[in-house]
C-alpha cells in the first residue's frame, strides 16, 4: 500500500486556479513531472516537491502531510459538564473539539494548565457569546467565529443562552 499520494497536487492546482502548464511554470518543472505526480504515478523528488510546495504557498513538510494516505480516525468521546458548561469533549490525535450548552450568565476564564502550542477556534451555533483574548473582546452570534493562540489569557462571557464549539488544534 502506497504511503503518499501527490495526487493531491491536482486539488491544490484546481483551488489555485491555475492550469497544468502554469504550475509547471512557476514550479520551474516540467509539464511531463507535473501530469505525472498528479496522475499518482509520480515519485517526486524533495527538491520537486519544494518547488511545487512555494507555488502554494506551503512549507514542504505541510504539502508531504497532505499527501499521506490516511485512513478514517474516530475521535473519542467523553461528556463534559462545569462551571455551567455542558456538552461533550471529543478528542483526536492532533486536536479536539468541545461541543458545548450554556445558560446566560455564565462566566468562564480559560485554564493555561490545558493550553499547549494550540490554536482554538470559537464557532458560536446559538446564542451570543461574548470572548475577551488579552483584553479584547469580541461578540459572536450564531455562525461567527474567531480563532487565537490558546495560551493567551482569553475568557468567555454566556451573554444569552449558547451552543458553541470550541476547538484547539496544533500550531504549524
Amino acid at each position: 500500500m502506497k504511503k503518499f499520494d501527490f495526487s493531491i497536487i491536482k486539488t491544490l492546482r484546481m483551488k489555485w486556479g491555475l492550469t497544468a502548464e502554469e504550475l509547471a511554470a512557476r514550479a520551474t518543472v516540467t509539464r511531463a513531472t507535473v501530469a505525472k505526480i498528479e496522475s499518482g504515478n509520480g515519485n517526486p523528488t524533495i527538491e520537486t516537491l519544494g518547488a511545487l510546495s512555494r507555488v502554494f504557498q506551503l512549507p514542504t513538510s505541510e504539502l508531504i502531510r497532505m499527501a499521506e494516505v490516511a485512513h478514517c480516525e474516530r475521535g473519542e468521546t467523553a461528556p463534559f459538564a462545569g462551571e455551567g458548561l455542558d456538552g461533550a469533549h471529543i478528542r483526536f490525535s492532533n486536536f479536539e473539539i468541545y461541543r458545548l450548552e450554556a445558560g446566560a450568565g455564565i462566566h468562564k476564564v480559560s485554564e493555561p494548565g490545558y493550553h499547549e502550542n494550540t490554536a482554538e477556534v470559537c464557532l458560536v451555533t446559538a446564542g451570543t457569546i461574548r470572548i475577551t483574548v488579552q483584553g479584547e473582546s469580541h461578540e459572536l452570534g450564531p455562525d461567527m467565529a474567531v480563532r487565537f493562540k490558546a495560551l493567551h489569557e482569553h475568557q468567555i462571557d454566556i451573554l444569552e443562552d449558547a451552543e458553541f464549539l470550541l476547538i484547539h488544534h496544533t500550531l504549524p
